[in-house]
């Protein structure tokens, strides 16, 4: 089952650094994750999204390059490559993958203004180095499905902050991913 952890940030350069350090623990296998978002609220009270990887995009080029490939089968390849992008573009729109993005509007409008967030679905969580991860740059665990033993380990952690940050208030969210 995966398990989903939100942390705050004071800036969002501080949860972009966090994202890259999450995306680190990933690499070094201390956690498994499948989609690690950045949430920000500007000071006009908006809420941005910003996903690790643009999927639209991902679509449009996918769809490029399959439609020019069959666009030289019928010796047309820029027409291909225009089709193919039109549709990679549709598809790419109506796809949301890891979290959901009314999931992810509605910690953004938990923030301040400002602030930022970093939400992150995973298979496996080693609570300590996702702890350490959050506190080293100053952010503060507000949302987790994590129980028992791992949620106890990130609020001792977290808490145990020398600028005596706040223990991260947990429950069940079990309509998430």
């Amino acid at each position: 089952m995966s398990e989903i952890v939100v942390a705050r940030f004071p800036d969002v350069a501080k949860a972009e650094a966090a994202r890259m350090a999450l995306a680190k623990l990933g690499r070094t296998y201390q956690i498994e994750p499948e989609d690690i978002e950045l949430v920000r609220r500007g000071t006009d009270g908006n809420v941005e999204i910003m996903p690790e990887v643009n999927i639209r995009l991902a679509h449009v080029i996918g769809g490029a390059i399959w439609g020019a490939v069959l666009g030289v089968v019928f010796l047309v390849p820029v027409i291909g490559a225009a089709v193919g992008s039109a549709a990679g573009f549709l598809t790419g729109r109506f796809t949301d993958v890891g979290l959901r993005d009314a999931y992810l509007r509605d910690v953004g409008h938990q923030i301040a203004p400002g602030e930022a967030a970093v939400a992150l679905l995973a298979r496996r969580v080693d609570p300590g180095a996702l702890a350490e991860t959050v506190r080293r740059f100053g952010g503060k665990v507000i949302r987790s499905s994590l129980s028992g033993r791992r949620a106890d380990q990130i609020r001792t952690v977290t808490a145990a902050d020398a600028r005596g940050a706040e223990k991260a208030s947990l429950r069940d969210q079990p309509e998430l991913a």
